[in-house]
């Protein structure tokens, strides 16, 4: 299969490349050799190409950037998208849209299903969420996959904070989320694009724990001596709103699928124990 990456240079493009191109014909394209907010470069590049499927994963995820230049972040995650939507449609092939768990907003405090309302409550994740209703709108073959915290690869926080100089961690909020394994998410992508089982699935490893329990296993699985103060800001909550609960259930994946979802302590353990041994 010929699959066109989106976003190749960030951490997760990068690793989606180096992954399926094992199996597949890879075009990896940053944002120097694909402009997806170019309507027309972006059509005439998909036409040359023709690929058999999409994974798009070019977006602005800072939610800060997003929160101070709303026009970028829509510009990219969402009028980009519809660029790359069209493209699709035009060539009647897959798109699979890297969403959020973000865009369920602030209402929940058990975890979420892909049948449960979106009130997004930053730009960055109400961007996210008009990428989605225009695939939705537009393309007949799509997946949509709301995720949360990616970690692995070669540029993630978790391998940051494992290799910083850190004399402590500072934590201003204390949300309650669910975290992907990039490993897991890549081999659940390869399942997607071998059926046509089309539509919105939550995926993140199973589990879901809090922002200081995330930190606090990430010192302790590195046997990190750096201590981990959780504080409030209130400057920080001025500038950008966060949700407080972002877990979501992945059952639907699991019975569409028939795939089993590893843990996320056993998953962030063996991920760790690889950074160390490098």
């Amino acid at each position: 299969m010929k699959i066109l990456i989106t976003g190749a240079k960030g951490n997760i493009g990068t690793y989606l490349c180096n992954a399926l191109s094992k199996s597949h014909t890879i075009y990896g394209l940053d944002k120097t050799e694909l402009n997806i907010v170019d309507k027309l470069a972006t059509e005439k590049t998909l036409e040359l190409l023709k690929p058999d499927a999409i994974i798009h994963t070019a977006a602005i995820t800072n939610k800060y950037i997003c929160e101070y230049n709303e026009t970028l972040a829509y510009e990219t995650n969402t009028v980009g998208t519809l660029n790359i939507s069209k493209c699709c449609n035009a060539l009647n092939i897959p798109l699979i849209y890297l969403s959020s768990t973000d865009v369920y907003g602030d209402t929940y405090t058990s975890p979420c299903s892909e049948v449960d309302d979106c009130s997004p409550i930053n730009a960055y994740s109400k961007s996210k969420l008009g990428g989605e209703e225009i695939i939705q709108t537009i393309c007949n073959k799509y997946f949509i996959i709301r995720s949360s915290t990616i970690y692995g690869g070669n540029d993630c926080f978790v391998k940051k904070l494992i290799n910083g100089k850190h004399t402590a961690i500072y934590l201003f909020s204390n949300p309650t989320i669910s975290i992907t394994y990039i490993e897991d998410l890549t081999n659940v992508l390869q399942k997607l694009l071998a059926t046509d089982k089309y539509g919105v699935y939550n995926y993140t490893n199973e589990g879901c724990l809090s922002k200081s329990m995330l930190i606090d296993s990430i010192i302790k699985f590195s046997n990190l001596n750096v201590p981990l103060i959780v504080s409030s800001d209130k400057l920080l909550s001025n500038i950008i709103k966060e949700p407080k609960y972002t877990a979501v259930n992945t059952s639907r994946i699991k019975k569409s699928f028939g795939i089993e979802i590893p843990a996320w302590t056993d998953r962030l353990k063996e991920y760790i124990d690889k950074c160390l041994k490098v």
